[in-house]
């Protein structure tokens, strides 16, 4: 069958792969996340922040990433992955930031990201705490059904604009192993036609507000496991 064969292609592991490895460097990568928050605070410039995330990933024996550290501060959080940063972002009292880093550990990869407020914003923090309802929404979807990668990804779409958000369909999504995980597949999770598998595949969700300058993100790996997925959650 043309759709079991391209699945088994574009989730294949090589030969170092290892599964316990694999949910040790996702605790790793999302303690590193919280760190980096811990140590966020307004008035800091997110360049700062920034080399601090690197400082902390390097004290932690987290190797490069395989791909850049990303600190978005304010109106930076609503731009996609690739777009060039506002300059001289500074973190207001009432603000909201996210932090997004994929750390090579031991030649594992990890990927993490996650979203913090300060202050009062009302709609700031709510962002905050609906993307992390919305990227579970999807996860129990995928748990409960047999949908797509491209099927999760509309109903994403559908359910953040019932939300009251835009789901960013640029960042959807993709497979994460041993390094590099490229060498399997390079494309979205919102590209594939059959199920993605437990353990192979990062969920990455990104809603920006319709109407102002701010957005949020959040990302983890799927895992059948209800209690192991929430272990990460805060």
């Amino acid at each position: 069958m043309p759709g079991v064969e391209l699945a088994k292609g574009l989730e294949a592991v090589g030969e170092s792969f290892s599964l316990e490895r694999f949910l040790d460097v996702r605790a790793r990568t999302r303690a590193c996340v919280n760190e980096i928050a811990s140590k966020i605070a307004p008035g800091m410039a997110e360049d700062d922040a920034r080399r601090i995330a690197g400082d902390i990933l390097a004290e932690r024996g987290m190797k490069k990433g395989w791909h850049k550290i990303l600190v978005r501060f304010g109106v930076n959080t609503a731009k996609n992955f690739e777009d060039v940063a506002e300059p001289g972002v500074v973190l207001g009292e009432n603000d909201i930031f996210f932090i997004d880093i994929g750390p090579i550990y031991e030649a594992t990869e990890g990927d993490a990201g996650d979203t913090f407020t300060f202050g009062n914003d009302a709609e700031k923090v709510r962002a905050a705490g609906d993307v992390k309802e919305l990227w579970w929404a999807v996860r129990k979807k995928w748990a409960e059904s047999k949908l797509t990668g491209a099927a999760l990804y509309e109903f994403a779409g559908n359910t953040a604009q019932t939300m009251g958000w835009q789901l960013n369909l640029e960042l959807t999504g993709h497979r994460l192993s041993e390094f590099p995980h490229d060498a399997h597949y390079n494309g979205t999770m919102s590209a594939v036609g059959f199920r993605p598998s437990s353990g192979l595949w990062v969920l990455e969700i990104q809603i920006k507000h319709p109407e102002r300058e701010f957005g949020a993100f959040f990302e983890d790996l799927l895992i059948e496991d209800d209690a192991l997925q929430r272990s990460i959650f805060t």
